[in-house]
C-alpha cells in the first residue's frame, strides 16, 4: 500500500468533496465489475486504487473510477456528479447477478507526498487507502476520522491536488465530458487502466479494435502556461481562431496546467484558451506516447 520515502513534514492533504464513493457488494460484485470495466479486477487486492473505465457500447468512456477491495465488496470512487448515472448504467446489466450498489457516506481526502507511517495510522483508523501514484494517495472513510488522522499534516488546496494529477498524466471524466472519448484518447492504455488479456466487457470490441487495428490520432497531452483561471473540462483550446483540442482537466495553482485531447499532428503547437491565444505550451508527461501513433491515419474506432 503506501510505500513512500518522503518525510512526514512534506506530506500535505486536501478534502475532495467533489468525489463520491459507491459500495458494490454481494457474492458476484467482483465478477460483475470484471465484465463491465476496462481493468482486470483480479489484481485489485494487490493494487488498491486500481484505475478503470466504464464504457458504453460504442467504447466511449462514461466514467473513470478508482477501486479498492473492502472485504468481499468493492469501493468505487468517482466524481460525485457521475455517481447516480453510473449506478443506473451498471444496474441495466445486473440481471441475475448477486450485486448491489449503494451510495457510501465516505468522505475522500487526497494526500500529496504521503509518509509511510500513514499506512498503519490509516488502517488503524478504519480508512480505505487507494494508491494513485508514488506521490499521491487517497483516503476514504468518515470525515471525522480522516480529520483526526491528519490533524498534524499540513493542509493544501484542491488546485495543488489537481496540478499533481495533471503532472502524473492522469485523466478524469466529468459530467460534461462523459461519453466523449475512447480510452486510448485519454492514454488509459499507457497508465495500466486497460487489460487486453481479460475477457469481454462493455465496449471491449471497439477498444480492442482501436488498439490493434486502428490508429488513434487524438491523444491526451499536457500543456502549461501563465494564467489564474482554469478552463472547464470539455472547453476548447485554440490554434489561432480554430478550436483544435478539448480540456480533460485543468488547474490554476501558480500557473495554468491542463490535460487536453488534441490531434497528434498539432501536438507541438502553442495553444490558447481563447481564439488567437498562444499562452499554453506543450509540457512533459511521465510516460511516452507510442511513436506509431504519429505515423499512420486513424481507422474508425466506432
Amino acid at each position: 500500500m503506501l510505500r513512500y520515502d518522503t518525510s512526514m513534514a512534506a506530506t500535505r492533504w486536501t478534502p475532495l468533496p467533489g468525489m463520491s464513493v459507491i459500495a458494490a457488494s454481494g457474492r458476484d460484485a467482483r465478477s460483475f465489475l470484471q465484465g463491465q470495466l476496462t481493468s482486470d479486477l483480479l489484481g485489485i487486492d494487490r493494487h488498491p486504487g486500481l484505475l478503470a473505465a466504464a464504457c458504453n457500447r460504442q467504447g466511449r468512456v462514461l466514467a473513470l473510477l478508482r477501486l479498492a477491495a473492502h472485504g468481499e465488496s468493492v469501493r468505487v470512487m468517482l466524481p460525485r456528479a457521475l455517481a447516480p448515472a453510473l449506478v443506473a448504467h451498471l444496474s441495466q446489466f445486473v440481471l441475475r447477478a448477486e450485486v448491489r450498489f449503494e451510495s457510501s457516506a465516505s468522505a475522500v481526502a487526497g494526500l500529496l507526498d504521503a509518509a509511510p507511517a500513514l499506512e498503519a495510522r490509516a488502517a488503524a483508523a478504519g480508512l480505505t487507502v487507494m494508491v494513485a501514484s508514488p506521490e499521491r494517495a487517497l483516503l476514504l472513510g468518515e470525515s471525522d476520522r480522516i480529520a483526526e488522522l491528519l490533524h498534524d499534516v499540513a493542509r493544501t488546496g484542491v488546485g495543488d491536488w489537481e496540478a499533481a494529477c495533471i503532472a502524473d498524466g492522469e485523466p478524469m471524466v466529468y459530467a460534461d465530458t462523459s461519453g466523449l472519448w475512447v480510452p486510448q484518447m485519454l492514454n488509459l492504455d499507457l497508465v495500466h487502466a486497460i487489460s487486453f488479456q481479460k475477457g469481454c466487457y462493455l465496449g471491449q470490441e471497439i477498444v480492442a479494435r482501436a488498439q490493434h487495428l486502428g490508429r488513434i490520432r487524438r491523444r491526451m497531452l499536457r500543456y502549461a502556461g501563465p494564467g489564474d483561471a482554469a478552463p472547464a473540462a470539455g472547453a476548447p483550446l485554440y490554434l489561432g481562431p480554430a478550436p483544435v483540442a478539448q480540456v480533460v482537466r485543468s488547474a490554476a495553482a501558480g500557473r495554468l496546467e491542463c490535460l487536453a485531447v488534441v490531434a497528434l499532428d498539432q501536438c507541438g503547437e502553442l495553444l490558447g484558451v481563447a481564439p488567437g491565444g498562444s499562452e499554453l505550451v506543450p509540457a512533459d508527461l511521465p510516460y511516452a506516447i507510442p511513436a506509431a501513433a504519429f505515423e499512420a491515419e486513424e481507422q474508425p474506432a466506432g
